[in-house]
């Protein structure tokens, strides 16, 4: 055989061996198969609405995928929502405190579930295994939206636009009628020409009685201070009459003591003595 022709054949064998080989590992790194050789542990989550969420579907974290639905949804026993066990990576502890909320991406809308972590997830311990989460958040769908907007939302808004009209609008109506009323009156008897002309006389003679008044004022200081003068110089006069007083009971006391032919001044010598 020709030595050519076997370099060909191994060479061909050994480009298909690595083509299945690259497959494998695709199908086991994009496929479910993957999923069979990790460790996971269960988590259930309950939610009041877990539509169009399937089994096999992601478990996302921050984006990355951390596990998968384990089982499509199972009603509860008490008919209020729907549990959904998720298979979560053996490595990823997922604190306490985190929410579970429902997203859905792409053009068909594939639904997932996202974990998200509160702001102190760092201080909280991690969920424990076979753990029941009960504050599942679904995510609502556009139909859901247009129900809540149709039958909640619109009654509502109608019931409160009929109320306003029932009883705010006449109160309304009677409170304009009411400052428009007062606005005639102002622009019809006090903000014409005559009350203009009033007001600025007014405003003339407040003016001219402030003058006076500042006047006045000077004229009243200028009294005030004669009137000081006037009682200082009597008090002046009073202090020389109270003097002259008791000069003359010194000289009657005096003249009591020595008589008219011995007088003399003793009222610096002492007390004076009464003759008897």
């Amino acid at each position: 055989m020709d030595t050519t022709s076997k370099v060909t054949q191994f060479k061909a064998g050994f480009f298909v061996l690595l083509g299945i080989i690259s497959i494998g590992a695709l199908v086991l790194e994009f496929g479910r198969f993957g999923d069979s050789i990790k460790k996971y542990y269960t988590l259930t989550v309950e939610y009041r609405n877990a539509s169009g969420l399937l089994k096999g579907a992601d478990v996302l974290l921050a984006g990355a995928r951390i596990g998968f639905i384990g089982d499509a949804p199972q009603v509860l026993p008490n008919m209020r929502g729907v549990a959904v066990k998720l298979n979560i990576d053996d490595k990823v502890e997922i604190p306490q405190g985190s929410i579970f909320s429902i997203g859905s991406s792409g053009l068909l809308g594939d639904r997932f579930v996202t974990v998200t972590m509160g702001p102190d997830a760092v201080d909280q311990k991690a969920i424990p295994p076979d753990s029941v989460i009960t504050n599942g958040v679904s995510e609502s769908s556009i139909a859901e939206l247009q129900r809540q907007l149709h039958d909640e939302i619109l009654p509502k808004f109608n019931e409160a636009l009929a109320h306003l009209n029932d009883v705010s609008m006449p109160k309304l109506d009677a409170t304009l009628s009411d400052i428009n009323g007062v606005s005639s009156d102002l622009r019809n008897k006090v903000f014409n020409a005559q009350g203009v002309k009033n007001l600025q006389i007014t405003l003339a003679n407040f003016r001219t009685t402030s003058d006076a008044l500042a006047a006045s004022s000077g004229e009243i200081k200028g009294v005030t201070d004669q009137a000081n003068i006037f009682l200082k110089k009597g008090t002046m006069a009073m202090d020389s009459v109270n003097g002259a007083v008791v000069d003359m009971k010194v000289f009657i006391a005096n003249l009591r003591q020595h008589g008219i032919i011995f007088y003399r001044d003793t009222s610096n010598a002492g007390p004076i003595k009464k003759n008897n």
